[in-house]
């Protein structure tokens, strides 16, 4: 396309810009009109065309790459965990409990006390956390922590009481007497959600607190896969032009039926807030214990996870929502469950085979060779989370406690997966959210099966993962004509790969504003 700065607003200039577009990879400057790129070259280029009023900033000879896409988040979940107790950096459960104890004490007796991302894997001797040790600290408080997984969730006696929890709730455990343990898995988790839900005033607090991190970290655009309710949340803060980052909005199943008899399809909708997919859960997580596994857990021969529908029900679902023009975002971790979801894919498009169908199996952390032969056949995505080996992979890691060290070896097999060209879409399920940190997770993994290089795991956070969201032609790369969604490093990741650990997001431009200035944060400072 012809170049033409003539009716930039603003020019970007003095970069090493990696555009990841075919042809011209590396220029030096971006012009930007109206939120898009309207040309890309040299500095003397795009200086020289530029108009005399165009703000013009000096990127101080920094690498350039296009916004990051994440590719699964629980958006406004992390924002609203945010205002909870936030438990990550724990570095013992005597430190959380105490944690959620001097939060109790600021609280009058009865109002519930929530936790979030408590990581027993982080802890010397660490287990989940049990209702007994709950209770010691918050007796007067019903009080509940969530693991970090999702998938686990633990409650002391008031928290049981005021939620009705018996031994006959799904999920709920019981020790060898039938006592309650208050450690819940899958559904039981659920209902602990509902019952500490969030209202509208606070998730929009929580969308508004997600933003401000998403963009200190490059984050651009998010595929979310919320709670129904949240959609009307990204929609009023569209309305009101407050939805600085770009969402496509994944629905529970549960409302699958309603989506196909509206009529929707996957990719209806503005630049900035689009309905997705249809996000189904196969089975658990391998943290809690319920991914479903065909050998047993290492550290639980009586275990072997579970599947979250019946693999008649999975069918149904995959079928209804293929034929709807509905992209299946389908969770399955464990190679039962991966079986099953791609089984159900496979049947699917057996009945309706749709060629640009895109659909997708989030996690996908233990396939067989056979299943990534079956995924690149019928185009399914990878959609992963490679930040998940920085925290789990590797020697004495919370994978080899799970899985036996065969098993973890072949967890999260990246380099397998895009040797086998399977299209591969990085996220980080907000655990933690980081693209740069997924990325120096997968470039260092421990296991030659999930190592890859360092543009490869940036393509599977831009390029890619734009694809996943069918938008490959609005962004993932920095080109004429595409959003002007980009981020400005610290250093270049690409010629100074043993600085990844150091490297950080400087500035983070959403629709050719600069939404964040680690400039300014000093500035401040």
């Amino acid at each position: 396309m012809q170049m033409d700065a003539r009716c930039a607003d603003g020019v970007y200039y003095n970069g090493r810009v990696v555009t990841f577009a075919p042809g011209r990879k590396v220029v030096h400057a971006i012009a930007v009109a109206d939120g898009r790129i309207i040309a890309v070259g040299s500095d003397a280029e795009i200086r020289r065309s530029a108009p005399r009023g165009s703000e013009k900033t000096d990127l101080g000879g920094k690498t350039v790459v296009p916004g990051f896409i994440d590719s699964h988040t629980h958006f406004i979940q992390m924002g609203v965990d945010a205002m909870s107790v936030d438990l990550f950096d724990t570095k013992s459960m005597e430190e959380a409990l105490g944690l959620l104890r001097t939060a109790a004490n600021r609280r009058p007796d009865g109002e519930w006390v929530v936790g979030t991302n408590y990581r027993d894997n982080n802890w010397i001797n660490g287990r989940f956390i049990t209702r007994e040790d709950l209770d010691a600290y918050c007796p007067d408080h019903p009080t509940v922590v969530h693991r970090i997984c999702g998938h686990l969730s633990s409650v002391n006696s008031k928290g049981i009481d005021a939620a009705s929890i018996t031994s006959d709730t799904p999920g709920a455990e019981t020790d060898s007497s039938g006592e309650l343990t208050g450690i819940v898995t899958e559904a039981g988790v659920e209902v602990l959600r509902t019952m500490t839900a969030p209202n509208a005033r606070e998730k929009t607090k929580g969308l508004r607190l997600a933003t401000k991190k998403a963009h200190s970290l490059g984050v651009t655009s998010i595929h979310d896969n919320g709670a129904s309710g949240d959609f009307s949340i990204y929609r009023e803060a569209e309305r009101m032009n407050r939805l600085k980052v770009r969402v496509w909005f994944n629905t529970p199943s549960a409302n699958l039926n309603s989506m196909t008899s509206l009529g929707m399809t996957s990719g209806v909708g503005s630049e900035v807030l689009k309905f997705g997919g249809v996000k189904i859960f196969c089975d658990g997580a391998l943290g809690a214990r319920t991914a479903a596994v065909s050998e047993p857990f290492a550290d639980d021969r009586t275990c072997r996870g579970v599947l979250i529908h019946s693999k008649e029900d999975m069918k149904e679902m995959t079928r209804e929502a293929n034929n709807a023009a509905i992209q299946l975002v389908i969770h399955a971790i464990g190679d039962v469950g991966i079986e099953v979801a791609l089984a159900s894919i496979e049947d699917a498009l057996r009945q309706n085979r749709r060629k640009n169908h895109r659909h997708r199996i989030e996690h996908l952390e233990l396939p067989s060779q056979s299943h990534i032969r079956r995924m690149r056949r019928h185009g399914v995505i990878a959609s992963m989370q490679p930040n998940f080996i920085g925290e789990w992979s590797g020697i004495d890691s919370m994978y080899v406690e799970r899985l036996g060290q065969k098993r973890a070896s072949r967890n999260n097999p990246l380099r397998e997966i895009l040797d086998a060209k399977v299209k591969l879409a990085f996220g980080s399920d907000c655990m933690p959210l980081s693209p740069l940190y997924g990325i120096r997770s997968a470039v260092n993994a421990t296991y030659p099966s999930q190592r890859i290089s360092v543009e490869e795991a940036f393509l599977s956070y831009t390029r890619d993962a734009a694809y996943a969201s069918f938008e490959e032609d609005m962004k993932g790369t920095i080109a004429v004509g595409k959003l002007a969604d980009f981020v400005v490093l610290s250093n270049d990741p690409f010629k100074e790969r043993n600085a990844l650990g150091s490297i950080y997001v400087a500035k983070t431009v959403f629709g050719g504003e600069v939404v964040f200035d680690q400039a300014n944060l000093r500035k401040r400072k």
